[in-house]
């Protein structure tokens, strides 16, 4: 649920990541918790929320070694772990997205996905989108964003997705270094861990590959699903 309290132990393993990363962010108030006499307690929307943003800001060499260990946490040979064959298919593919705003974008993306059969509430997921993007942007330099539910579960989607938009013309997002936003993956998993795992696949594949370069200049959606099963190959063969 949401609302309930996580152990400082479950939220480790929720996190995928060892315990003084946690420590270190509790001892200087950058992770919302709370004190239950001794123990440390994290409320789950507040910690999903933390761990993406988390994710999304992390620099190139903590995120190649973060995303190794979750990669191997998930399968035995590295090369194994394909995720987006079964996340990614033509049919969610928008080359022509005409929203004009981070507001329209986000509808856009849901009424999209809802047409496709994917989700189980609507309404909810616009919800948790927008929840999601008032804690912080998920735009990133080089004009992508990774739109996320503010707290993944199974309740929201019929199967997990990622959803890829071009904008006719880039909008304003909420980048950190202000610039616009033209690319959108919409990341919907159903279990924090892996969505966490995604999340960082998407941006190792963002600024070690030419992804984005490829997707706006896609002309078909099968060109785009081509070329993000390329680069997440590519980011594959180089880990060890």
């Amino acid at each position: 649920m949401p609302h309930s309290q996580i152990s400082f132990k479950d939220a480790c393993a929720r996190l995928g990541v060892p315990e003084q990363i946690l420590r270190d962010a509790v001892k200087y108030n950058e992770v919302p918790f709370r004190k239950q006499g001794a123990e440390v307690t994290f409320t789950a929307s507040e910690l999903a929320a933390w761990g993406s943003a988390r994710v999304l800001s992390l620099n190139s060499k903590t995120l190649l070694s973060e995303h190794t260990h979750s990669t191997r946490m998930n399968v035995k040979n590295i090369r194994d772990d394909i995720l987006l064959p079964k996340l990614v298919k033509a049919e969610f593919i928008e080359l022509d997205l005409t929203a004009k705003t981070r507001k329209s974008v986000i509808r856009d993306l849901v009424d999209k996905a809802d047409a496709l059969g994917l989700l189980c509430d609507p309404a909810d997921m616009l919800a948790q989108l927008e929840e999601r993007e008032a804690v912080s942007s998920t735009a990133l330099p080089g004009g992508i964003a990774l739109p996320h539910p503010h707290h993944p579960a199974p309740y929201l989607v019929m199967e997990p997705f990622i959803l890829v938009a071009r904008a006719r013309k880039p909008i304003w997002f909420g980048a950190e270094d202000d610039s616009p936003t033209d690319i959108f993956c919409l990341v919907c998993c159903d279990e924090n861990m892996r969505h966490l795992h995604v999340l960082a696949r998407l941006c190792m594949m963002i600024r070690d590959t030419d992804i984005l370069t490829s997707l706006r200049s896609a002309t078909t959606p099968d060109e785009a699903v081509e070329a993000l099963y390329a680069a997440e190959c590519a980011v594959l063969a180089r880990l060890r």
